[in-house]
């Protein structure tokens, strides 16, 4: 019988063969759990079944947290914690609340004192740093950077800036469809000694991690149109 707790649940971010990334742990305290907090209600059903998960879905109750959720409703998505209930947030690719939804309902059960169990699994950003050959003692995580190219090309020379004065590797990511753009963004932007580790299909088989210099960059021949990428700046 599992404690009444939230569980955060990685996903794997390649879709298939999940025991390859995530620990039989975890499948064993998901089989337990019949209550989730969710980005999208099918791709989680999907997930669960790839994993063996054997609940008939129509006792299984899902709370859908995406950006049209009003913040209000929210704090009701963890009321059978409070009844001794065990709940689980389940991550649409990696591990919950890092580039993904689901701080807020973390953040009440903080907040009234209910337990929170974070169970491992991958995550593209940590994974492309380790790989990087960066640093790992001192980096920051932006997320998404502007769409804008004036704005876009002001907050790269920011970041760059960063590098060079406290020596903090810069992580960020963008819409797979818009890689591309953003390549040659940072290739017109950044000074040509600046390295840029490009981190593509993490855990897949055609995973490709390289880092090089922005002066390296531009004769290398790379399409990341649509492929879930993780770029990682830092200095030479």
């Amino acid at each position: 019988m599992l404690k009444p707790a939230l569980y955060l649940i990685p996903v794997d971010l390649c879709g298939e063969n999940p025991e390859k990334v995530l620990p039989q742990f975890n499948f064993e305290i998901i089989s337990e759990i019949n209550e989730f907090i969710v980005e999208n209600a099918r791709s989680a059903r999907r997930f669960l079944r790839r994993i063996g998960y054997n609940k008939n879905f129509d006792e299984v109750t899902f709370h859908i947290l995406d950006k049209h959720t009003p913040e209000e409703s929210i704090p009701g998505f963890i009321n059978s914690i409070k009844k001794g209930k065990a709940m689980g947030l389940l991550s649409e690719a990696g591990v919950p609340c890092v580039a993904d939804p689901g701080n807020i309902p973390v953040k009440l059960c903080q907040e009234l004192g209910l337990k929170v169990v974070p169970l491992v699994g991958p995550s593209s950003i940590l994974m492309a740093l380790m790989a990087s050959g960066f640093n790992g003692q001192n980096f920051s995580f932006h997320g998404y950077l502007p769409v804008e190219k004036t704005d876009l090309k002001r907050k790269i020379k920011e970041l760059e800036a960063l590098i060079y004065k406290h020596q903090q590797t810069q992580i960020f990511i963008e819409t797979p469809y818009r890689n591309n753009k953003m390549l040659s963004s940072l290739i017109s932007s950044c000074s040509h000694q600046t390295m840029l580790c490009i981190a593509v299909n993490l855990s897949l088989e055609d995973e490709f991690i390289v880092s090089k210099s922005i002066n390296q960059w531009k004769s290398t021949n790379i399409d990341l149109h649509k492929k879930p990428t993780v770029f990682l700046l830092y200095r030479q």
